[in-house]
This record gives structure tokens, sequence and C-alpha cells, in this order.
């Protein structure tokens, strides 16, 4: 079977962790190395990844996280934050951002008045900054998710928190960064539970 599929028959949003399983700092890095080489639009990587590994810490957050038991119990606790503010096309951000491409200063304006349009004809129709900002923080989510399941390390994705809580247990500045989603890590506890997912065929459709 392919390492990948393997790593995704593996993966189950785990709902118990066994509290005596710590993860290894090389297994982390490698987590982390994932998240930090995911694909983001237009390369602007809006994120932050902060990595909790400190019981205080962790049962300060669970109360903001619906009283989920994952929080406590997980090795680790990962919170992905975006930068909404930094990411419209007049932000500093941005141009630094395409600058460092090393190309040319007309083909960089170009670039950038691209990513203008795009921005204000296609996502702010649609959706403010910080939800555009998040749907990039889900790409690092699926390669930090399937990561670890290829390393047999369990996880759960959790989207049930109250974010201003979060945001001051952790003193994140909001001005720059705001949560975006969590995910605990750790080693199951219980077995995994049955999947339930739709017939591929249903859900699949090639275009010849």
């Amino acid at each position: 079977m392919n390492s990948v599929i393997k790593a995704l028959n593996f993966r189950h949003a785990c709902k118990h962790f066994d509290l005596k399983k710590k993860i290894e700092k090389t297994h982390m890095d490698l987590i982390m190395t994932a998240a930090h080489l995911s694909p983001s639009s237009f390369g602007l990587e809006a994120w932050k990844f902060m990595v909790i590994s400190s019981d205080d810490v962790k049962k300060k957050l669970r109360p903001f996280c619906w009283d989920q038991p994952q929080i406590t119990e997980a090795s680790h606790v990962i919170v992905l934050l975006s930068k909404p503010d930094l990411t419209v096309p007049s932000a500093e951000y941005v141009t630094k951002n395409f600058q460092r491409r090393g190309l040319p200063d007309d083909v960089t304006k170009a670039y950038i008045a691209k990513y203008k349009n795009h921005m204000e004809t296609e996502v702010y129709p649609r959706m403010n900054p910080y939800a555009w900002a998040s749907k990039q923080c889900y790409i690092a989510l699926a390669n930090i998710m399937t990561t670890a399941a290829s390393e047999k390390i369990d996880s759960c994705p959790i989207e049930g928190f109250e974010k201003h809580g979060v945001e001051k247990i952790l003193n994140i500045d909001t001005s720059t960064y705001e949560v975006s989603v969590i995910v605990a890590l750790g080693y199951r506890a219980t077995e995994q539970s049955k999947r339930h997912r739709h017939p591929i065929e249903d859900i699949v459709e090639y275009i010849l």
C-alpha cells in the first residue's frame, strides 16, 4: 500500500490520548518541518505555529476548548495562527514576500497587482481576511496530521474553541495574529473507531 494512503488509513480524530506516552522531539521536529514546507496561496505563508507541551498551559486552555479532554491528554497541542491584517494587498508584509523572489521590480509589481485584483474581485466579496488566511492554515493542518500519522502518531483537529479566550491565555497580539485552528497530538489510548466515508464514486468525478 502507498505510504501516504497507509498513513491516512491510520489517522482518525483521536478522542483519548495515552497520558503516559510523549512525542519525542525528533518526531515533533519532523511534523513541524512538514508544516513549514506547506504551500500557501501566493506563497504568503500567512501563519505561525505555536507548539505547546506545557501541562500548565494546556490546563489553562482546556476550559476555552469546550473542556475537551484531548487538550490536556495530548502530548502536544499545536495552535495554528493566521496573519489576516498582514495579507491585505497594501501591507508591507505582502510586498516583502513578493520581493524575496528576487525578480525584477516590474515583474514584482505585476505580481502584486495581480494579487490585489484577485483579493478584491474573488476573495473579499466572499469572505473577510481572517477567513481567507485561515483557509491557508488548514493546508498546513492537513500536512501536520498526515505527517504525524506516518510516524504512528495520533491527532485530533479542534475547531470547538473560544477564540478570544485562547488568544488571551497565549498572550497573542491579535493586531498581528489570530487563532485559526488547533490540533492535539499524541498516542491513542483506545482502538480506532470505525471510519465512515461516502463511496468514492459519489465523491470523485473524473473529467476526461
